[in-house]
């Protein structure tokens, strides 16, 4: 018994004398009752509870601080190579890199404070915020569904969903033998876009293209198509007729280099003597040519393959994976590669028919060095667009404008070609 009582001492002159390290061990109480020493104790500090509460707030804090260090890592260099020069096709308001670095400073300031804050759930809670998650994920494709309507009907819907039709090579092409009349609501004079058999842009539904004739063969996107021009006006239409030769035109607006490049092969396939292939390239493609919602081209161990679009459709996949107008820098250098090898592949299907080769840069901006990149060896021009130069309606180059970037194609076709070093 009086050991008893000796050792209960010793326990209470620890507790009394060691409150902190006593409480960091969840010690109470003590008490003696018939010789047997009883320790009350709290829950210790590393309990389920404890963990989750932890892991809660670390990954809150972590969330946070990746946003803080992106906020203060995103200057104008990252955000002209990785938004304004792959993904945009128009330079955006220089106020938007501001607005997005302190978008994202405000959000990472809220999970600090919800990390400080926010008590960790049981495990009910865990499940119940779980199936919210879910829930809200749900909700969100539902609702982008509900309110997704056809692109004919928009308020400013673009030519290609006008007259275009799906297709299984390319995704959408003109629908064959259709003229449309349309004029930009707000502004913009009518234009006429005539379609003819073969589903290209031409002077008339009527044109029928002459098979044996030389021929300059255009590709691309909307530029190329001549959006907001009468054909007439297109660079296509002028650089053909200085350069005397019949045109065929398989532009389509929104393409990528992997559509330009399959629309290409199928006219110089039907094609007896085409001159030259003329295809625009634009720093934005970068971003169009990574987009999966639609039948692409990938590239697998140095092969470019047809690869059908991803299914099943998913509308905030597609939100965030082909929408959203950033390329960090993997996926950035994915897009390098793809569309060089896509470009190098438009140049071999050139000279196996003969037809000589040219890619037509038109920039708004100094020629950037991502497109010194992409396109160095290749035979191109960059022909720099004077902002009074685009329809401000449009978005496109005016009548002007297009005479200039035919005037550098028809410069560069009249002179020698020079050997590619790509090769």
């Amino acid at each position: 018994m009086r050991d008893g009582a000796l050792e209960a001492d010793e326990v209470h002159y620890a507790a009394r004398g060691k409150d902190r390290a006593v409480s960091s061990w969840g010690l109470d109480a003590c008490a003696m009752n018939q010789g047997v020493l009883t320790v009350a104790t709290s829950a210790p500090p590393w309990n389920e509870e404890g963990m989750r509460r932890a892991v809660m707030r670390i990954a809150l804090l972590a969330s946070a601080a990746l946003l803080s260090m992106t906020a203060a890592w995103i200057d104008e260099p990252w955000w002209t190579r990785h938004v304004v020069v792959p993904a945009c096709y128009l330079p955006p308001p220089s106020w938007m890199l501001s607005l997005t670095r302190i978008g994202l400073a405000v959000l990472a300031t809220l999970l600090a404070l919800v990390a400080w804050k926010a008590r960790a759930p049981d495990r009910g809670g865990a499940a119940r915020i779980a199936i919210a998650v879910i829930a809200a994920l749900v909700v969100s494709e539902l609702g982008l569904r509900a309110v997704e309507q056809p692109r004919h009907t928009a308020r400013h819907p673009r030519i290609e969903w006008l007259l275009g039709e799906p297709d299984v090579l390319t995704g959408w092409r003109f629908v064959p033998l259709r003229t449309l009349r349309y004029g930009v609501p707000g502004g913009g004079p009518v234009v006429e876009y005539a379609v003819d058999a073969h589903g290209n842009r031409a002077p008339s539904s009527a044109f029928v293209e002459d098979a044996r004739a030389p021929t300059l063969v255009v590709t691309g996107e909307s530029m190329a198509v001549g959006h907001g021009l009468e054909w007439r006006d297109t660079f296509a239409a002028q650089a053909a007729e200085r350069l005397g030769l019949q045109v065929v035109n398989v532009a389509e607006g929104g393409y990528g280099c992997d559509q330009a490049l399959l629309r290409a092969r199928d006219a110089l396939a039907r094609l007896q003597r085409p001159v030259a292939l003329v295809s625009t390239v634009l720093p934005v493609q970068l971003h169009r040519n990574l987009n999966d919602a639609r039948p692409h081209l990938e590239l697998r161990d140095g092969a470019l393959i047809e690869s059908p679009a991803f299914r099943p459709r998913i509308l905030l996949r597609e939100l965030i994976v082909d929408d959203l107008q950033v390329l960090p820098e993997w996926r950035l250098q994915r897009a390098l590669r793809l569309t060089r090898a896509i470009l190098e592949a438009t140049v071999r299907e050139a000279q196996l028919h003969g037809a000589r080769p040219l890619f037509v840069a038109p920039l708004f901006e100094p020629e950037p060095e991502l497109v010194r990149e992409l396109l160095e060896g290749l035979p191109h021009v960059a022909v720099r667009l004077a902002p009074e130069r685009i329809l401000p309606w449009d978005g496109h180059p005016d009548p002007r404008g297009a005479r200039q970037i035919a005037d550098a194609i028809v410069a560069a076709l009249q002179r020698p070609p020079e050997e590619s070093s790509w090769r």
